[in-house]
């Protein structure tokens, strides 16, 4: 592939993950709304895992691809920029409270999924050898902790399921629900379809991108990859907090970092184990680590990321991709 049609079909299934991720996502939570679900336990499954699936379509065709390290520096990549670019850019525009609950509810599996991933993909911790593979044992307990998370999530809401508050929120984001439960069956279909088909053009256009650039898989999944897939979540925050809706610019991110580790990584171990190289390892995970411990700090303090705090996430993501550039 030639690469203006690689970037031009890179930008193309850019468009598919964005438009597939927002129509399966508003689609069945209206087919949830259908059925009486509570916006709570929707919010929980559909809308956060909705979230992580371009990064999860895009690490599946990664690895059957045979570039794990597209995969892997996917979901490396989307977690740093997800709280380095897009946190940081989201305070400098306005300031973000964070609340007692997610302080208690999410930051700590934030922290915990970040630590799991950084040991599970050494397998020197765990089996004493010296390889970097995600397997099927990895999987499994990343989704167990994704099991954990669900519930004790689940559980610290549930009060607030009958909350006039919450349904007006849901209502807001997601509609009214005007169409039928079979139109918003088949946009789901089509949202997947979407999803399927711009993840295996993502994967096969990053491909050829980096092979005419002669630069690694890593750098392709850690930069152009990474961003693209983030960008639900960068429009989503940046939107929330033009609209000084800070719970959901925050929320936003803390729930698509955790479920794009125990969910996307988990899932995909499951399916097919898959090899990371050592520095994404020994150096990219301990920036998102940083990254993540960076955040945690900032929004303790004074329960709120203050636009200086985000300049420096900023910063921060910026000397990051100097460095990626740099090692190039």
């Amino acid at each position: 592939m030639e690469p203006l049609i690689a970037g031009l079909v890179f930008i193309a299934s850019l468009f598919l993950l964005v438009k597939g991720a927002d129509w399966l996502i508003d689609n069945a939570s209206a087919v949830g709304r259908h059925m009486r679900i509570s916006p709570i336990i929707i919010g929980l499954t559909v809308v956060a895992i909705g979230t992580s699936l371009p990064e999860f379509f895009v690490s599946i065709f990664a690895v059957f691809a045979g570039t794990a390290d597209i995969s892997v520096g996917n979901i490396v990549g989307s977690n740093i920029a997800n709280i380095a670019l897009i946190i940081g850019i989201a305070a400098l525009i306005t300031p973000l409270d964070i609340k007692e609950k997610t302080l208690i509810n999410e930051f700590p599996f934030l922290l915990i999924s970040g630590f799991m991933l950084l040991v599970l993909a050494n397998d020197n911790n765990i089996f004493g050898r010296d390889t970097f593979i995600i397997g099927r044992f990895d999987g499994i307990v990343f989704l167990i902790a994704l099991f954990f998370f669900i519930g004790y999530l689940y559980r610290s809401m549930k009060t607030e399921r009958s909350s006039k508050k919450v349904q007006e929120e849901f209502k807001q984001k997601f509609g009214k629900g005007t169409k039928t439960i079979w139109k918003n069956v088949m946009m789901m279909i089509l949202g997947m379809a979407c999803l399927g088909i711009g993840g295996k053009l993502l994967v096969s256009a990053g491909i050829d991108i980096a092979s005419f650039f002669n630069v690694s898989d890593k750098f392709v999944g850690l930069t152009m990859v990474a961003v693209g897939t983030s960008l639900p979540e960068l429009f989503t925050s940046v939107i929330a907090a033009l609209k000084k809706q800070a719970d959901i610019a925050v929320g936003n991110i803390l729930g698509s970092n955790v479920f794009n580790i125990l969910f996307v990584l988990g899932v995909t171990g499951l399916i097919k184990p898959y090899s990371a190289t050592p520095p994404l390892v020994y150096f990219d995970m301990i920036v998102m680590l940083g990254i993540t411990f960076m955040f945690l700090v900032f929004g303790i303090t004074k329960r709120k990321i203050e636009r200086h705090e985000g300049a420096i996430l900023l910063l921060s993501y910026m000397m990051y991709m100097g460095y990626l550039f740099y090692m190039l």
